[in-house]
């Protein structure tokens, strides 16, 4: 018996999910998985950093937008260039999210 195919979409981005009956949290790091899971393990390894739903609410407006950016290059290939665009994404949003720790 072939699963079920349901459409997720964030931020632009859309994906096929094998199983639409098992709830994932958007933002969590399952997340992530799915939806680079045909990707190059470089982005793969870098994207889970984007998770975003096990921060508190008032760190995760800071780091959510970063993560729906981070969803949003994937549509350009996998390659070094993209790599080393998420890293630098990935230190800007940790900058962010250090600086809101000091409210």
């Amino acid at each position: 018996m072939t699963p079920a195919v349901g459409v997720l979409g964030l931020a632009g981005v859309e994906m096929a999910v094998s199983d639409p009956t098992t709830p994932t949290i958007v933002g969590s790091r399952e997340f992530f998985a799915i939806l680079t899971e045909t990707r190059h393990p470089a982005t793969q390894q870098i994207m889970r950093h984007f998770a975003w739903s096990h921060l508190p609410l008032e760190l995760q407006e800071i780091s959510r937008p970063c993560g729906e950016l981070a969803l949003q290059m994937l549509k350009c290939p996998d390659g070094p260039e993209l790599t080393a665009g998420l890293r630098k994404l990935l230190e800007a949003k940790d900058c962010f999210v250090r600086a809101a720790l000091d409210r």
